[in-house]
């Protein structure tokens, strides 16, 4: 014969409880985090696609951060280039006024001027990097102190020559050129601007009143010269835009695989509010109606059964 024991009664009640409990709390969790599983664990065999797809997000969003970078430094870049070009403009105009005038009053305070401004625009630099460094970022491209500094000394004692172009990673397997380098943008205006203030502090110098055959000749010359490289300068910004138009390309198709990433991961990770909803009920229910019947089987007894 079978022996029925009461004890059996609220220990199977209370395991009851337990299980209710349990699915009552997991689906509390799964509300408020939105997440089927707490760690990796939980996900199973589609853990290890997780895993994967989460390191590719890092690696991405990383890749973007680069991109937003690269696009402010950029943005910089053609403004200054675009200063440097006015600064060349300028010059020219002021300098064929004086060939024209015949008079050579002012002609330094506009050498004086445009090596100024050329200057000021390459040495530009954001977070402490020269961004016309290139790959010698931590010093300052042009080096001549002033516009007699220049007249002094050899062109390449006077801004740093050679030196090659910052090159950054943007996406997977693709780099591009972060920007472009002083030498490159401004060295012709420079060369020019270093003969006129030779001539202006050598023998056949200063310019002041009338212009010499000798003076105005030079001023012709140059005024070609400066003409070609407000040109190379105006290529260089055009450069620097082709640039840009990589990178905010480069960064579209990054939003797009993130986008497609979270959209991947969501499919794993996320759950259906809605059935979390039906089954939160459902657990909070079995979870009260196991309460109820213990309270009412903890004061029973095989024995008061019998009776």
């Amino acid at each position: 014969m079978v022996r029925i024991s009461s004890a059996m009664i609220p220990s199977a009640s209370l395991a009851d409880i337990s299980r209710a409990q349990q699915d009552l709390v997991e689906a509390a969790r799964q509300s408020s985090a939105q997440t089927r599983a707490s760690d990796l664990k939980g996900y199973g065999r589609e853990a290890q696609t997780l895993v994967s797809a989460q390191r590719l997000v890092a690696r991405t969003e990383g890749f973007q951060a680069t991109a937003r970078e690269l696009t402010t430094r950029m943005q910089i870049q053609d403004v200054t280039i675009g200063r440097a070009a006015d600064a060349v403009s300028k010059l020219k105009e002021d300098l064929f006024q004086n060939v024209g005038l015949e008079s050579g009053e002012g002609v330094r305070a506009q050498l004086e001027e445009a090596f100024a401004v050329i200057k000021d625009a390459m040495n530009i630099n954001l977070g402490g990097r020269y961004l016309f460094g290139g790959v010698l970022n931590d010093r300052p491209p042009i080096t001549a102190a002033s516009l007699s500094d220049l007249a002094a000394n050899p062109l390449e004692d006077a801004m740093e020559e050679g030196a090659e172009a910052q090159v950054m990673r943007i996406e997977e397997g693709r780099t591009v050129q972060a920007g472009l380098v002083a030498d490159d943008v401004v060295s012709l205006a420079m060369a020019s601007l270093k003969r006129l203030a030779e001539l202006d502090e050598g023998p056949d110098g200063p310019f002041g009143g009338d212009l010499t055959n000798l003076q105005k000749q030079a001023i012709q010359t140059e005024l070609t010269s400066l003409s070609a490289a407000f040109d190379h300068i105006l290529s260089r910004q055009s450069e620097n835009g082709r640039l840009a138009k990589d990178v905010d390309s480069a960064s579209t198709r990054l939003t797009s695989s993130l986008n497609a990433l979270d959209e991947a991961i969501g499919g794993i990770v996320n759950v259906d509010l809605a059935e979390v909803a039906v089954r939160l009920n459902q657990a909070q229910f079995a979870y009260e109606s196991s309460a109820s019947i213990f309270n009412v089987l903890r004061n029973l007894s095989l024995l008061n059964i019998l009776k």
